[in-house]
């Protein structure tokens, strides 16, 4: 769904396309709801987070609108966007990286709420035991979608843990 601007505003993926919708609109807070619209390039970033999905690279990404509600989830959506294909974080080093150092709950929180899932890479972020952790709900796939989508991007795991060669630490 874009915003009135043509902004990617949300999104989200499912066996089928009504699914996604209604999930996808479910997922914005209900101040926000009045304010989508289906345009053209709906399906440009269909395309797009198809190939994402598959562990493609993609040259160009759609004009998101980061609609959260908060100047903290802002930042924590910006920072995840910064996570590099093929790495990850935990929710704790996210949260530093964010500026709220005492807030991993918090990250993990914004992940589960992230309005722009694969845009926003909250499949990136993980525990600091370097397990997985959530994603989604079961219905999507859960932990098995983020470990799948993780493996597509080049993330090496050691059983079921992510290998330490993997984890993003940026300078």
């Amino acid at each position: 769904m874009t915003d009135k601007n043509g902004g990617l505003a949300s999104c989200s993926f499912s066996d089928s396309r009504k699914s996604a919708e209604e999930s996808t609109i479910r997922s914005l807070p209900s101040s926000l709801r009045h304010d989508l619209i289906r345009s053209s390039s709906e399906s440009e970033a269909i395309e797009v987070l198809h190939r994402i999905y598959a562990g493609r690279d993609v040259s160009r990404r759609p004009s998101i609108a980061l609609t959260a509600p908060s100047k903290f989830l802002r930042r924590v959506y910006k920072t995840t966007m910064r996570i590099p294909k093929g790495k990850v974080t935990t929710y704790g080093k996210l949260a530093e990286l964010a500026g709220s150092k005492r807030a991993p709950r918090a990250v993990g929180n914004a992940m589960a709420r992230n309005p722009l899932p694969l845009l926003v890479p909250c499949h990136r972020v993980i525990l600091s035991t370097l397990q997985i952790g959530n994603y989604g709900s079961e219905r999507n796939g859960g932990s098995r979608t983020k470990r799948e989508l993780l493996a597509r991007e080049g993330v090496q795991f050691e059983g079921e843990k992510i290998s330490q060669s993997s984890v993003w630490n940026p300078s």
